[in-house]
């Protein structure tokens, strides 16, 4: 089951609910090579909102610390597969879709926003919005992507991804958003790994500014958890987030060349809070 513990979460449940139908039939017809989350039922909780009951899907997490070769073509393959699907499933469901020009307009307005909580590095704001205007990244065309990966939604089976769970936040952007969690763990040579079964499962000729994007987004991550602090103004969080952002900044001027790939971790709690039992099937 899971169930959701505030407002936001809900949201993300419902986007997540929106969008099984389309992504179970995918799965069916063979066009995606794992398995999803597959609703059984809906239960009206009393904080308001609705829970989720639904079939677990086969296999395992495991950490990236153990992730082999075989398994980083798997993941290629699967985030390929999961991008090379058609957007008009996630139009369909409602979740949200954007163009480049509209992520770069998303990320912009978002920089904004933080310039005006006075509580970022005014250095991470250039850089942020060097990159945000450098039109060479941008010459990309959006598509599917799952916007929340990490090693709690990937689940394994004989060391290949059997099934993806949490799509709450779904939507048509930026493919390089689904490569954070990766490139933020992997080394150099398994990140390779992948992003080569990628290219060769999207058929395409690669993204040579991939990686720059991961970067931006793997930094940026630490803007909109300040955001989302002071939206819910929450003082615990603000406080977080202030400091991620001040070690960042202090890490890029001590050793600009090691913070030159996006190598930055950070960890912003999920949305909702999957509760499962032994006795569902």
């Amino acid at each position: 089951m899971k169930l959701p513990r505030h407002q936001l979460a809900g949201a993300s449940l419902e986007a997540e609910a929106s969008l099984a139908p389309g992504l179970i039939k995918a799965v069916d017809e063979g066009n995606l090579p794992f398995d999803v989350v597959r609703p059984k039922a809906f239960t009206t909780v009393k904080e308001g909102g609705r829970a989720m009951v639904f079939r677990e899907p086969f296999g395992q997490t495991i950490s990236l610390e153990e992730l082999t070769k075989a398994g980083a073509q798997s993941v290629g393959r699967v985030l390929g597969a999961l991008h090379e699907l058609d957007t008009q499933v996630f139009i369909d469901a409602g979740v949200p879709s954007y163009d480049a020009a509209g992520l770069r307009q998303r990320l912009t307005t978002e920089l904004e926003d933080v310039a005006l909580t006075r509580m970022a590095p005014s250095s991470l704001l250039g850089r942020w919005d060097t990159w945000i205007a450098d039109d060479e990244l941008w010459q990309i065309n959006t598509v599917p992507v799952h916007g929340d990966m990490d090693e709690d939604n990937v689940l394994w089976s004989n060391g290949q991804v059997s099934a993806i769970t949490s799509f709450g936040e779904a939507h048509v952007g930026d493919p390089a958003i689904d490569f954070v969690w990766l490139a933020n763990t992997l080394d150099l040579d398994l990140l390779d790994t992948v992003t080569e079964s990628y290219a060769m499962a999207r058929g395409t000729g690669g993204d040579a500014h991939l990686l720059d994007r991961v970067a931006l987004h793997s930094e940026f991550a630490l803007a909109r958890w300040l955001l989302h602090g002071t939206r819910i103004d929450s003082p615990e969080i603000i406080e977080e987030a202030r400091a991620m952002l001040i070690e960042l900044d202090e890490t890029i001027a001590s050793d600009p060349d090691e913070i030159s790939g996006p190598r930055w971790q950070m960890e912003v709690p999920s949305a909702t809070t999957p509760v499962t039992s032994p006795d569902e099937d």
